[in-house]
């Protein structure tokens, strides 16, 4: 505060120095500004140093009263002057640029209001110029015209496009629909080949699984008869002489020495191609009407039962399967009793049967 208040001090005795009254008063301001008082401080400052003026005023005219009085109308224009407010600042050429420019604006927009709106009014157009706007216009209509009859073709075409495309959409998609069921269809036929293919498959593998067990069936009934050859030349080597000693008593008493040594000759014993003769079967397995055994028991199944039975009684009033020579022998014996290769041929017949049943 003391240091604003001697600022506020020097500034009123530089405001009421007699060196500086003929100074402007805005010259004044500026240097107090310069020197950091505020308004408020500067209008301080100048109220002081105007008053300390007035009393310094008022103290000469009182001592000049005595005296003479016509001092004190000369001192008075002097205080007057100085309660003048201050004077305008001067003008420079951007004030004078801004005032040309304006001015220039004005009586330009004058211009044109009394061109366009003024004047129409007052003159009338002449028909040189209507003609020219009629012309105009008419001119603007055609190229409006002009305009909407290309949007026109321009829509046209894009419709005949879009028709175009349409109906090759309709073509595809038929196309697709027909070929869509060409692939059902042939699809459905792959799947009716594969299963015909696969039933062949079936039946050649059905084939194949008879032809093996047949040519088991043959290799068993070739051991059947390897085993009955043997058999032939043991009971040859073992009773040929025993059956010379005997042949001539049998001979003389009309029995066969077969019957009355319980023993079967040679001649008695068949051979393989007797058996298989007298079961219908070729030495390949198969029977004389081409069937193999496991076809002939499947056709068998198939024969309603009413003619197996007439079959069975058929067959048993015709000659039974034991040879001759073993009934002979079995009705004087009072016994049956199988030769060992017979007991051999009827197991092998018997496993035979069990594999087929079992496939």
């Amino acid at each position: 505060m003391e240091s604003r208040s001697q600022l506020i001090s020097s500034a009123v005795a530089f405001l009421s120095d007699s060196g500086l009254k003929d100074a402007p008063l805005t010259k004044k301001i500026e240097f107090l500004q310069n020197k950091g008082l505020t308004e408020e401080e500067i209008e301080h400052a100048i109220n002081e140093s105007t008053s300390k003026k007035t009393t310094s005023g008022d103290g000469s005219v009182s001592s000049i009263n005595g005296t003479n009085p016509v001092s004190k109308v000369s001192e008075s224009p002097e205080y007057l002057y100085e309660a003048l407010p201050p004077l305008l600042p001067r003008r420079d050429w951007k004030d004078y640029f801004v005032m040309a420019t304006a001015t220039a604006g004005l009586l330009y927009g004058a211009y044109e209001v009394t061109k366009r709106y003024v004047i129409p009014n007052i003159l009338p157009e002449s028909k040189t110029k209507l003609e020219q706007d009629k012309e105009e216009i008419k001119s603007q209509f055609d190229r409006v015209d002009k305009v909407l009859n290309a949007i026109e073709q321009e829509q046209t075409d894009l419709r005949a496009k879009e028709e175009e495309k349409l109906n090759e959409l309709d073509t595809m998609i038929n196309e697709l629909h027909t070929t869509l069921e060409q692939t059902t269809e042939t699809r459905s036929k792959m799947e009716s080949e594969f299963k015909m293919l696969k039933l062949e498959m079936t039946n050649l593998q059905n084939s194949l699984d008879n032809f093996i067990s047949s040519n088991k069936n043959t290799n068993g009934l070739d051991k059947v008869s390897t085993e009955v050859e043997s058999l032939k030349n043991l009971i040859k080597s073992s009773n040929l002489q025993q059956l010379a000693d005997k042949s001539h008593i049998d001979k003389r008493d009309g029995i066969p020495s077969y019957v009355s040594n319980g023993v079967p000759g040679i001649d008695a014993i068949p051979t393989a191609s007797d058996l298989l003769a007298k079961l219908n079967i070729d030495n390949d397995g198969t029977t004389k009407n081409g069937e193999t055994l496991k076809e002939k028991e499947a056709n068998e199944d198939d024969v309603p039962a009413w003619k197996r039975s007439r079959e069975k009684s058929l067959q048993g009033k015709s000659t039974s399967s034991i040879p001759a020579w073993q009934t002979e022998s079995n009705n004087a014996t009072g016994s049956v009793t199988l030769p060992d290769w017979q007991t051999v041929l009827e197991e092998a017949g018997e496993s035979a049967h069990a594999s087929d049943s079992n496939k």
